[in-house]
């Protein structure tokens, strides 16, 4: 007497379905479809960009003024309880001045310097900024303003923009009078930020909430992600 058949497990079953709709599939017959997602998350990182320039008539007094300002701006970074790996010195320079650029006639030297701190709370973004311009810098090239989680939020918004280029090619096949099949090539496409998405296959999140101080609002970071997709077509 043979024994009664098992039914099927679930990843045979789930091979069986693969197996008949690839024998639906009509060879050749395929959709290519892109899909675009947004996700907007508020900054938590402020990059500060400092600095200052002076003349003076000789090289070493050049040089003894720049170290001067210099170490004061690094005391503002101290008495803020500052990380020293939220702070990095850049453009160094120091050069002579001419009168003349065709007789080379040196008149002076001229320092120059940058300091890039890092902050972790608005709030602090305006103090340090006005700290560093009594201590001595005369210039802030630029705040800006980054996200800590950049990198995970790039990678929601590209399975979002994977599920907007499924949802695209369903409604594609359907009105073909096909089905959709298994994908068949995944490709991300580079962001145009020029172009603003197609808002037809377009997913849009909008996941924290911006800060604003009393003088500074910080807005939201735009992380996107677009993808090209190409699906099999299968017979109903």
């Amino acid at each position: 007497m043979s024994a009664p058949a098992l039914p099927p497990r679930d990843s045979d079953r789930d091979r069986l379905v693969a197996h008949r709709a690839r024998r639906r599939a009509v060879p050749g017959r395929t959709i290519t479809v892109s899909g675009a997602a947004e996700i907007l998350t508020a900054p938590d990182t402020f990059e500060l960009t400092i600095g200052f320039d002076l003349q003076a008539t000789s090289l070493e007094q050049a040089r003894d003024d720049s170290r001067r300002r210099a170490a004061a701006l690094l005391d503002v970074v101290s008495q803020r309880s500052i990380p020293d790996s939220d702070v990095q010195t850049q453009d160094l320079a120091l050069q002579p001045r001419y009168d003349n650029y065709e007789h080379r006639k040196i008149v002076g030297y001229q320092a120059t310097r940058n300091l890039v701190v890092t902050l972790h709370d608005l709030d602090d973004v305006e103090p340090v900024l006005y700290d560093m311009l009594a201590a001595g810098a005369n210039r802030v090239d630029r705040v800006q303003f980054h996200s800590s989680v950049v990198r995970d939020k790039r990678a929601e918004a590209r399975v979002l923009a994977v599920q907007a280029a499924r949802d695209k090619a369903t409604a594609m096949a359907e009105a073909l009078g096909q089905a959709l099949g298994e994908p068949l090539r995944v490709d991300e496409v580079a962001v145009d930020t020029w172009r603003p998405p197609a808002m037809n296959n377009f997913a849009l999140t909008n996941d924290s909430t911006p800060q604003i101080s009393d003088t500074v609002a910080t807005g939201r970071i735009r992380v996107q992600a677009n993808v090209s997709v190409t699906f099999a077509l299968v017979r109903q």
